[in-house]
């Protein structure tokens, strides 16, 4: 029902008062920027790879609370079998991973070299089917909650750091998106707007990965991760406004063999930021 759409969409002002065993508060808390003012919410990711899942791992996201030692499970998303692109379907439930399913959030989609990314919610893809363009079902088309671009490897061979840039939705004090990004042809697409600067530029946050520095002692690229990333990893970086360093987002990196500490504030969102991390995760043909 509507009430119940309207209930789910809700701004969670506080953590640590919002009960998240509701699934309707669950839903809002990922799906709507971190509570504002609150600083980072800490968050881990583990990788389960078992032998059923070498080629596909598991990823599950758990909400690390300030005021107690236990986690909170959030999401799971793993990539899925048979697709051109790599595809990642994010879900609420632990076990669920079937795309019809009301548990899941949406999906992460790549193109073919793994340089860039799109974020989608779980509306559906308007390409598979035209009548969805008509007036009342326009809120069922799918929407861009963000978009991820990595730079090209400019040699082969070269294992210097990755440079990666992303844009979510500007939104307001309420959490709600400036722009409503449901594109109908490629000009109208986040990424579009964030490649070209296009008119709708302002109605984006433009970020981009802070540079790491080279670290004679230890013989790599290190970043300083406030003692929340403790192994060297091409995969951990520091997410800050594009003209703003100091105004870091979010931050990724590697705490075990298979676990990683992933920390994110407003504006973006926790499923955002999963979707920023699996990004991360995913291989890519183009950078690598």
């Amino acid at each position: 029902t509507k009430d119940e759409g309207a209930l789910s969409t809700k701004q969670i002002m506080s953590i640590e008062e919002a009960n998240l065993d509701d699934p309707n508060v669950m839903r809002s808390f990922l799906m709507k920027p971190c509570p504002k003012g609150e600083g980072m919410t800490q968050c881990c990711i583990r990788r389960n790879k078992g032998i059923k899942n070498a080629l596909f791992p598991e990823y599950r996201i758990y909400l690390k609370r300030n005021n107690s030692k236990t986690e909170t499970f959030l999401m799971t998303s793993k990539k899925r079998v048979g697709n051109k692109t790599s595809n990642y379907l994010i879900s609420m439930s632990r076990n669920v991973h079937d795309k019809n399913s009301d548990n899941i959030l949406g999906k992460l989609r790549s193109n073919f070299l793994g340089t860039e990314y799109v974020i989608y919610d779980h509306g559906k893809n308007p390409d598979y089917d035209d009548s969805y363009y008509d007036e009342k079902n326009c809120d069922d088309i799918r929407c861009e909650l963000g978009a991820i671009l990595y730079a090209a490897s400019t040699s082969l061979g070269a294992k210097g750091p990755r440079k990666m840039r992303a844009c979510i939705s500007s939104v307001d004090d309420g959490g709600n998106p400036l722009k409503v990004w449901q594109p109908n042809k490629d000009d109208e697409r986040m990424a579009t707007c964030f490649k070209n600067e296009t008119a709708d530029i302002d109605k984006l946050v433009c970020l981009e990965n802070k540079p790491p520095s080279w670290n004679d002692e230890v013989g790599a690229y290190v970043l300083n991760f406030n003692g929340r990333v403790t192994m060297a990893s091409v995969k951990n970086f520091q997410l800050c406004e594009q003209d703003d360093e100091q105004k870091q987002i979010m931050q990724f990196g590697r705490i075990g063999k298979d676990e990683f500490s992933l920390d994110v504030q407003w504006p973006m969102s926790p499923f955002q930021a999963f979707a920023v991390a699996l990004s991360s995760f995913d291989s890519k043909l183009g950078c690598d």
